[in-house]
């Protein structure tokens, strides 16, 4: 009977349809009748029903049950299959005709299966609504819905949800061979399904810890990578099911096949590039999930946020929103602001904490910089941890900041530097400092986002009392041709352009003073004539002193120059201008130096050789096995000795490992940032 067909049988009206009724039809194994026919002809015993089904075997036919068996049946029935204390017995014989007519009846005339198959669906989930407390039914229906899926699967249709079941749902398969068979570009939801069902892909910690964000990152990501979808060409293999059905007719496994469809899952290809999308995100999530690790319900604070992906952060809510909105008030329209360093902290410390963690300020400062907005000082580049007093928010539109180039740390320790002659003098001249600045950005070559950083940063040195204590001290701990060193590549730089202005060599000659050197040293006049060729910051056998080249007799002075080749040759110097200057503002005292340090100067804790290792990661996310064992032959190392002494230096700093990994060597980005400064 068509779905919504009514009959009459032994008095009671039966509506609905999807019954066989009639004399004659034999099973599908062709030895029986069909357990489901409903022969009008057989005895019905009204007046007494079979309610307890005590005239029901394990598998039950209509022909073959009791007069009073058939009576409750078709009471049941005509109620409308909803009684949900009947006897499972007959729910299983009302099942049989539903098996029947989807695996036997549609597959051989499939005219009217677009219209039958989605109805069937329908009571089925109804039925299963009703008696799904039954386990051995449940267990049968719930193998007949994945054979409805696989018949009924369209292209269109929302993905399942994945699952780890195996084998994977037939209507995810089918599902998945549709797209390919009608060379539709399988879409992101149906991708994300794929990979987090298939029965040889194993999801890291992250990708469980962080379902919702990990799903989110894929999404965006494959939408990105693969536009509308991944095109899958379709294979020779098609979908196959070996379905067990619960009626007796059938007589054993059916095996179905969905002709046409092929079976994409299990292919090689298309599965790899879905592992690896994965993978990546699961990667880039590792930070983000350690962290909730250790703080379980800290997804909403800054801390959390700052280590999220950047297609993840949401710059609006959470504790990232609070301090953006923070950042941008105090801002304003100003290209500079000077902030309290507690308003700053109140968002990254608990109110017990006496002062924040370098990493959380780290944190605070990459959320910021997503936003446009900088802070100073950074310790991601070097600068002190602010801990009290005042710090410094600035306009950073170019973004968040990677790493310090070594002309721009050498520009702030060069700052620095004379300021702190400066506060030596009890004097502090505003315009002289912003000369030397804006002197420091042309002849260091400076980018616009370091220029604004140096701005910042000059801004901070005004209103922050620059520590002297043991800087004489620390002075003395580097040998005399060091110090004349570090004056020399100052007042080349000074000399960059040309000339020497009278505020430079104000500076210049506390800055003399301060290093134990004699300011006669200095030139006599302030517009010495440009050098004519490369000028070298230090010889290989310098003499005592410097002396900038005395004037030309010319009556008037030719147009001032840039020397591009000496500010290549002072570039080349500025790595270990700084790393001199570094151990002169340094806290702690540094030990004797002997020599100039080493391109490698050790770093978080570690030696130089380790160090040198780790600044080589610096652009890389990822790095193969072989690599890494070719970096640290090159620093005469022993590959997993370094892995773990380098992870050690950064558990010690951070909580974290800087690697992670086999093959490929991950590296957290963030971390390394970190111990980079």
């Amino acid at each position: 009977m068509r779905p919504g067909a009514g009959v009459t049988i032994a008095g009671y009206n039966i509506v609905g349809g999807l019954l066989y009724v009639g004399t004659q039809l034999a099973a599908p194994s062709g030895y029986t009748v069909d357990p489901a026919l409903i022969n009008p002809t057989l005895p019905v015993d009204l007046r007494q029903p079979d309610w307890g089904g005590q005239g029901l075997d394990y598998w039950p036919s209509y022909s073959d049950i009791p007069s009073q068996s058939r009576a409750a049946y078709l009471a049941w029935l005509a109620d409308g299959r909803r009684f949900a204390q009947v006897p499972i017995g007959y729910v299983f014989l009302y099942f049989y005709g539903l098996e029947r007519r989807v695996l036997y009846d549609l597959q051989r005339d499939r005219s009217s299966a677009a219209f039958e198959l989605p109805i069937i669906h329908q009571e089925v989930r109804r039925l299963l609504s009703i008696y799904g407390g039954h386990k051995a039914f449940k267990r049968y229906v719930g193998q007949f819905e994945h054979v409805l899926d696989m018949f009924t699967a369209e292209p269109s249709a929302k993905a399942p949800a994945p699952t780890r079941d195996f084998p994977p749902p037939l209507r995810l398969r089918a599902g998945l061979g549709a797209f390919a068979a009608q060379g539709v570009p399988v879409p992101a939801d149906w991708a994300l399904t794929w990979i987090r069902s298939h029965p040889e892909y194993y999801p890291r910690t992250p990708a469980t810890r962080c379902a919702a964000e990990f799903d989110a990152l894929f999404l965006q990501r494959f939408a990105a990578r693969y536009g509308k979808g991944l095109f899958v060409r379709p294979g020779r293999k098609e979908v196959t099911l070996d379905y067990r059905p619960a009626s007796a007719g059938f007589r054993g496994v059916a095996e179905l096949t969905l002709p046409g469809i092929p079976d994409v899952l299990g292919y090689a290809a298309p599965t790899r590039k879905l592992a690896a999308l994965a993978d990546e995100c699961t990667s880039d999530l590792e930070a983000y999930s350690r962290y909730l690790g250790r703080v379980p319900d800290g997804q909403r604070s800054v801390q959390a946020q700052a280590l999220l992906p950047t297609e993840l952060v949401n710059l609006s809510g959470g504790g990232a929103g609070q301090a953006i909105a923070w950042a941008r008030h105090r801002l304003g329209t100003q290209e500079l602001a000077v902030v309290p360093v507690g308003e700053f902290s109140a968002f990254i410390s608990a109110p017990q904490e006496a002062k924040p963690a370098k990493k959380d300020v780290v944190a605070m400062a990459q959320v910021l910089g997503r936003a446009g907005i900088g802070i100073e000082p950074d310790p991601r580049l070097g600068g002190a941890v602010p801990t009290s007093g005042s710090m410094v928010l600035f306009a950073a539109p170019d973004g968040p900041t990677a790493a310090a180039s070594d002309a721009y740390q050498a520009a702030t320790l060069l700052l620095h530097l004379a300021a702190a002659v400066s506060a030596a003098d009890g004097e502090f001249d505003k315009s002289e400092q912003r000369h030397l600045s804006d002197h420091l950005e042309r002849a260091l070559h400076l980018t616009a986002d370091e220029r604004r950083r140096l701005h910042a940063h000059l801004r901070w040195l005004t209103v922050t009392p620059v520590k002297l204590t043991g800087l004489t001290r620390r002075i003395a701990g580097i040998d005399a041709a060091q110090r004349q060193y570090v004056a020399e590549f100052l007042t080349a730089v000074a000399g960059a352009d040309g000339r020497i202005s009278p505020d430079e060599v104000k500076t210049l000659t506390k800055i003399y003073r301060l290093l134990e050197l004699d300011p006669a040293l200095l030139p006599a006049t302030t517009k010495p004539a440009p050098a004519t060729e490369p000028v070298v910051v230090r010889p290989a056998q310098p003499e005592r002193g410097y002396a900038i080249p005395q004037q030309a007799e010319q009556t008037v002075a030719p147009p001032v120059r840039l020397d591009e080749a000496a500010i290549a040759a002072k570039l080349a110097e500025t790595a270990r201008v700084g790393a001199l200057l570094g151990s002169i503002f340094t806290e702690d005292e540094p030990p004797p130096v002997a020599a100039l340090l080493p391109a490698a100067a050790p770093m978080a804790g570690l030696d130089g050789q380790h160090s040198g290792l780790v600044r080589e990661l610096a652009s890389a996310e990822q790095i193969s096995r072989a690599q890494f064992e070719q970096l640290a032959a090159r620093w005469k190392l022993l590959p997993d000795g370094a892995l773990d002494r380098i992870n050690e230096a950064a558990y010690e700093l951070a909580g974290e490992p800087l690697l992670d990994g086999d093959d490929p060597i991950w590296v957290d980005r963030n971390l390394l940032g970190e111990m980079l400064t």
